[in-house]
């Protein structure tokens, strides 16, 4: 299982893109994961579409793309098609989050043939710094930025599936844009969906909620004490977008059940979910359902706990 490596970048958009594409034009690792991309549809978006709505919507990272096109040595519109999150294949994955507001705690379960194994941590001229863990170079799986914002992401459903952002660019959207868990409700209502996922948010405020979204509707799911999300919609204005099996996901709802009883500290959460036992790690790497890493942020602190599978464990603080 590959270790989660922690990138640490400063500069502009540009320089971040240009110093990261530099990285990752020799990896082994990363020209296999885009081969596998590749070979699950063809690639034909419209790149002027793709370059209109990054622009419109979080224009910044054009010039993470620019740089991260000189970097790896591709054309712009590999970069684009590739990276740029608009109109892309279908993808399920699976993810679990506790959340409170002084913490959140979540695994992420997929595949590590197509996975970045990065937490990329990114200082600004102009944003000051975000971090989180990488898809796809330009998006984010979950992350944080400097007012505090935490975001991340639950696949739901591909059906419906419509053109629109796919999960990790809009995590990434969030995280550029938006100060607090209000703005990025309202944003998130905004954005083109392509398929249906729950966003797990809190903030540095201490308010926390679900923005459950689908290609056709969105909902708020809040609870008072804390949340847990996994890969459905919980609320039954959105059920009907759920696949008809959601049996793994009611089970690790039970689980998770218990700590809304009685709050935790983040690092006795951390620990549970990081654990190869728990109820919420999954081993079935071959079926695109095994855990790639256990995070935790502390908006209040700036605090970041990372775990990859087999228990390496490092604290990230910004």
């Amino acid at each position: 299982m590959r270790k989660v490596d922690v990138l640490d970048f400063r500069g502009s958009y540009y320089e971040i893109g240009l110093a990261h594409g530099r990285r990752l034009h020799n990896s082994e690792h990363f020209q296999s994961m885009l081969s596998k991309i590749k070979g699950i549809s063809i690639l034909d978006q419209n790149t002027e579409e793709i370059k209109n709505i990054l622009k419109y919507f979080c224009p910044q990272l054009l010039d993470e793309l620019k740089g991260l096109q000189e970097g790896i040595k591709y054309t712009e519109s590999d970069v684009l098609r590739l990276f740029g999150g608009y109109d892309l294949p279908l993808l399920e994955m699976g993810c679990t989050s506790f959340i409170t507001s002084d913490y959140y705690v979540r695994n992420y379960d997929f595949s590590p043939y197509i996975y970045d194994s990065t937490f990329v941590i990114q200082r600004h001229h102009e944003n000051n710094w975000i971090c989180g863990n990488s898809e796809l170079m330009l998006g984010r799986l979950d992350g944080m930025n400097h007012n505090g914002l935490t975001c991340g992401l639950h696949f739901v459903n591909n059906d419906p599936h419509k053109k629109g952002f796919i999960g990790s660019t809009i995590v990434r959207i969030i995280l550029e844009m938006c100060k607090n868990v209000e703005e990025a409700i309202d944003l998130l209502k905004e954005l083109p969906h392509a398929a249906s996922y729950n966003y797990s948010l809190v903030d540095r405020n201490g308010s926390f909620a679900v923005f459950e979204a689908s290609p056709n509707m969105t909902n708020i799911h809040r609870e008072k004490r804390s949340l847990s999300c996994v890969n459905m919609f919980q609320t039954g204005k959105m059920e009907t977008y759920n696949k008809t099996n959601v049996d793994s996901s009611l089970d690790r709802l039970e689980a998770l059940s218990h700590l809304s009883k009685t709050i935790k500290p983040v690092s006795e959460v951390h620990k549970w979910f990081s654990t190869q036992t728990s109820p919420v790690f999954y081993m079935d790497y071959e079926h695109f359902f095994g855990t790639l890493h256990t995070v935790s942020y502390v908006p209040k602190t700036y605090k970041i706990i990372l775990t990859s599978p087999g228990g390496e464990t490092q604290e990230i603080s910004m």
